[in-house]
């Protein structure tokens, strides 16, 4: 058996689905986060699936969300068995509009609301308006068999509450003719069909035919007709509601909406609520440096102790000793010390996202985004492209309008995910002394990672007034959207969401970086055999340790790996990086955490010379001795450093990206062009940079 869950965006209905199922789908508190359909069985009821769909506030689909929602409920290849209605509290009547929508489609249903601590809402009275089972829990803090034995054996039912103006008289005739073609519909969901906008991507060739001739021979506009539904529909919620929720002495959660309305008018103010926006974010950033020390230190070290056990341990001789330490565990090393602080950036916002503030923040970015063709509906995928950009691309499926969707998937890719975090924090080291300014406050690095993702964002607002004005204009509608309640975070939700990405990061990153890490080795290991056996005729085995890094150092040039580096230096030199460093760029193409590894296994540090200092440590001051052999310069300077900075805060080095960008636009076209265009735009500005500087 089938069961979907509907309701409104920030409803509940994710953390009901996680907490029967087991699964940890994305809980935000902030709309438009479930943007495809969850599908998994009960821990309890293995027979059960349950489907977790986009959050709607009307089955009137317009965007990619909304219309998975009525695809599921229309489409008879995918049609649920039975249709759990979540409803917020909070938000009680403005839930019912999709409430009463989808039980007029006739599917056996059961209404559940969450949130009711204290909530005065009349369940019996509810019950016996909307002819439907009805439920109340607290999602968070019921037993999860009190769900499971209450919400599983429900016996659901059909609701007979159907308005009469959903089917007109007047329709019968088309509606008999379209119901032919399509003989598993009844007639509510043939009449959804003919009020839906455009046509419906599920239907066949015979069926969208007949459709077309339905709403030829009624001669109506979707879009009117749907005002006009939206109209009379609130009127019938207005006449009911009060019942419904009463009036009365206060409640609990009429002191919250007190004290959330008096909250808000600091945190939505066009004033104050931009600067403690700005003091948040700094925070954060602040945060990410200062509390990632000590534990970044640690795990340098751990894996520093490792190395040289390993390297005590293994026998000298076999080429698979230097396979597994500086191919296998260097390249791992390079990017899992950075895990600490992609944990706490995640929790942090993950806290933020908890309380309910980001929601506010969709609100704040309205006015300004506004200016620039797009809307509040852009700030979940744009502030979701902190993390990665290829989940905000798909988040940006909740925006209706195709050129406000089209700008904002276009520029999320400038946001600085967290595959950055790991490069940024490597390079940082090369510009920013690691030290405190205004009484130990601040942390330099902290401040200047915070103004990289300022410039960051600043450069993604630019591009969009750039676009808003070269794209056709179109209106795109308002942005409406409910404010959730403010709420503690919980500790344990927080907990696992950091433990979670980390370990999302370090699975799905490491394969690729450890794939690449053996092939940089292989190449740097071996060559053309003449190259290598004149190098290992010139140098002898032994001798002092000045002999044999020059030794190693012209291996490594009679290597593959070197004949590759000299044939893309040429196009890295005006940049100020050598061959090397430019093979590190290359291979991050593939995902852009890979530099940090690539050049810890083109750069092994081998055994450490101070069991006090890291390995990512000595491998910056490494490449702060290394000489470039055409500039005579550290490989790594303040110059050629800040230029590496600003490649890759705007080249789009993530095939992912480019792939899911195609995806959701169906265009290769625009795919192409945003990367080629970001990577060009890149290496022009890091060329600038460098010559300054």
């Amino acid at each position: 058996m089938n069961i979907a869950l509907v309701g409104n965006p920030n409803c509940g209905k994710t953390t009901l689905f996680n907490r029967l199922t087991g699964r940890r789908a994305k809980v935000s508190n902030m709309p438009g986060v479930t943007v495809e359909r969850y599908e998994a069985p009960a821990k309890s009821r293995p027979e059960i699936v349950l489907v977790d769909l986009p959050g709607t506030y009307s089955l009137f689909a317009q965007a990619g969300d909304e219309q998975v929602t009525q695809k599921a409920l229309l489409d008879p290849r995918e049609q649920p068995d039975v249709v759990w209605i979540v409803l917020d509290s909070a938000h009680i009547r403005s839930s019912l509009f999709l409430t009463l929508q989808v039980l007029e489609m006739g599917h056996p249903a059961v209404v559940i609301i969450n949130r009711t601590d204290g909530t005065p809402v009349q369940l019996t009275e509810l019950e016996n308006w909307l002819r439907v089972p009805v439920f109340a829990f607290n999602f968070e803090k019921d037993r999860s068999d009190l769900l499971e034995g209450t919400l599983l054996d429900s016996q659901p039912s059909s609701s007979t509450h159907i308005d009469d103006r959903i089917v007109p008289h007047t329709w019968e005739k088309p509606l008999a003719t379209l119901g032919k073609s399509m003989p598993d519909a009844n007639p509510i969901q043939l009449a959804w069909h003919l009020r839906s906008k455009g046509i419906p991507t599920w239907l066949n060739a015979a069926q969208r035919a007949a459709l077309d001739r339905a709403r030829d021979q009624l001669g109506f506009s979707p879009a009117a007709m749907q005002l006009e539904e939206a109209g009379w529909r609130m009127e019938h919620i207005r006449e009911h509601s009060p019942t419904l929720v009463p009036d009365g002495p206060a409640y609990p959660w009429e002191e919250a909406s007190r004290r959330t309305t008096k909250i808000d008018r600091i945190l939505t103010h066009p004033l104050w609520g931009n600067a403690v926006l700005a003091l948040v974010f700094f925070g954060i950033f602040q945060a990410v440096y200062s509390w990632s020390e000590a534990p970044m230190d640690a795990v340098d070290r751990a894996f520093g102790w490792v190395y040289n056990a390993a390297d005590t341990a293994l026998p000298n001789g076999h080429w698979w000793k230097g396979l597994l330490l500086d191919g296998a565990l260097n390249g791992i090393a390079g990017i899992v010390v950075f895990v600490p602080q992609i944990m706490i950036l995640f929790g942090l916002t993950s806290a933020l996202e908890a309380t309910g503030y980001m929601a506010r923040v969709g609100f704040l970015g309205d006015r300004l985004l506004q200016r620039l063709g797009l809307s509040g509906r852009s700030v979940v995928p744009l502030v979701g492209g902190m993390a990665c950009a290829v989940p905000a691309i798909m988040a940006a499926r909740s925006i209706q309008g195709k050129r406000e969707r089209l700008i904002t998937i276009l520029i999320t890719p400038l946001m600085t995910c967290a595959a950055r975090l790991p490069v940024y924090a490597f390079l940082i080291g090369f510009v920013v002394p690691n030290e405190r300014v205004l009484g130990g406050l601040f942390n330099q690095q902290g401040l200047f990672l915070f103004g990289l993702y300022v410039a960051s964002t600043l450069s993604a607002l630019g591009l969009a007034w750039a676009l808003n004005r070269g794209l056709p204009k179109k209106s795109d509608g308002q942005f409406t959207m409910e404010w959730p309640a403010y709420r503690w975070p919980r500790p344990m939700e927080v907990g696992r969401e950091m433990l979670t990405k980390g370990w999302s990061f370090v699975s799905n990153a490491g394969q690729v970086i450890l794939i690449i890490s053996l092939v940089i080795w292989g190449l740097g290991k071996f060559g053309p055999t003449g190259s290598m056996d004149a190098v290992e005729q010139t140098y002898a085995l032994t001798g002092s340790p000045e002999e044999l890094a020059e030794r190693d150092a012209a291996l490594m040039q009679a290597s593959w790996l070197g004949h590759i580096g000299e044939w893309i230096e040429p196009a890295v030199r005006p940049l100020g990086y050598d061959g090397r460093m430019g093979i590190a760029i290359i291979s991050s193409f593939a995902a852009r955490e890979v530099f940090v590894g690539t050049i810890s296994t083109l750069f092994p540090v081998g055994e450490l010379e101070n069991s006090e200092d890291g390995r990512i440590r000595q491998l910056q001051r490494r490449l702060t001795t290394e000489i470039h052999p055409a500039t005579g310069k550290p490989l790594l300077n303040l110059a050629s450093a800040t230029s590496l900075i600003i490649f890759y805060m705007y080249a789009m080095q993530c095939m992912s990206t480019i792939v899911i960008v195609r995806k959701e636009l169906d265009s290769w076209p625009w795919a192409i062009s945003q990367a080629i265009g970001f990577t060009l735009f890149a290496y022009g500005l890091a060329l600038l940079v460098y010559q300054l500087l």
